[in-house]
């Protein structure tokens, strides 16, 4: 099992805010390569206080197993104590692993991989329509800090990770298969959630269903196969991260991974939906 701390802004719940955090946890639950230590909480879809009030309230009404932590103290504890085995999945903005550099300087060479969802090479158009970054210009200063750390660092950015499509259709199987997995208020809630979330995305972006973009993280920890895989040289200056926008170079020290393409929705989705549900039932 691979040693994972989840570190997200989690809206899940929150009207008009995304939820695909929650649902990153909701795999992370039921993924059985997993072990998830924790859970670290920052800000970026909504402020820090907004993101612990309704981490504590899914876990409340889902009756999850988890513990999360508002601090970067949790993720320096946890490197030391199991140096080079434990993968970052990162969501949000990325103030948390910035910080755990200033309390340890070493923190960086000691963590096994990072998995970051954030960032653009060039303005991000979903359904044609422009859209703003939100990770990595949430705290772009901390951006810089983890893309320039050299640890081995993993984008998902904007313009791959809108192509991991939910449609309404998917949230139907999804909301049937945990039917009888999970009370019939929580279930409530979770339709209401979801339902919510695709209304939201049918009056900004025309179409019925949602970005599942935060999910991908997890996914590729399962399922690498499933997404291209290019590699980029990144400048040591970067001074469009106040946009969100990552700047290349030709050659440097800073290499990415960055996968250009999801490969296969189809079962992308249907992996999602078996995960999730068995997260929910990991009560």
């Amino acid at each position: 099992m691979r040693k994972i701390i989840f570190d997200c802004d989690n809206t899940f719940g929150l009207l008009n805010r995304d939820i695909d955090d929650g649902l990153t946890l909701l795999y992370l639950l039921g993924a059985p390569i997993v072990d998830l230590l924790g859970v670290t909480l920052t800000f970026g879809n909504a402020r820090l206080t907004e993101v612990a009030k309704i981490t504590q309230e899914m876990k409340k009404r889902f009756e999850l197993a988890f513990d999360f932590y508002p601090a970067a103290n949790f993720l320096v504890e946890q490197v030391n104590r199991y140096p080079n085995e434990i993968t970052i999945l990162a969501t949000g903005a990325l103030t948390n692993l910035a910080d755990a550099q200033e309390i340890d300087p070493a923190f960086f060479s000691k963590v096994h991989e990072i998995v970051l969802m954030g960032g653009t090479i060039e303005p991000l158009l979903v359904n044609q329509q422009k859209v703003a970054e939100l990770n990595f210009s949430s705290d772009p200063i901390a951006a810089k800090a983890v893309l320039l750390s050299q640890a081995r660092i993993t984008v998902m950015n904007g313009h791959m990770t809108a192509e991991a499509f939910f449609s309404k259709k998917e949230m139907h199987e999804f909301l049937l298969s945990t039917a009888n997995v999970i009370t019939p208020e929580a279930q409530s809630w979770l339709s209401e959630t979801l339902e919510n979330w695709i209304k939201w995305n049918e009056k900004v972006f025309i179409f019925s269903g949602f970005c599942n973009w935060d999910v991908t993280t997890a996914v590729y920890l399962e399922r690498p196969e499933l997404f291209s895989d290019e590699y980029y040289f990144l400048s040591n200056e970067q001074p469009e991260l106040s946009k969100g926008q990552m700047s290349l170079s030709d050659e440097s020290k800073y290499i990415v991974k960055m996968p250009k393409k999801l490969l296969n929705i189809s079962v992308f989705n249907q992996l999602v939906i078996k995960r999730m549900t068995a997260g929910l039932k990991s009560n």
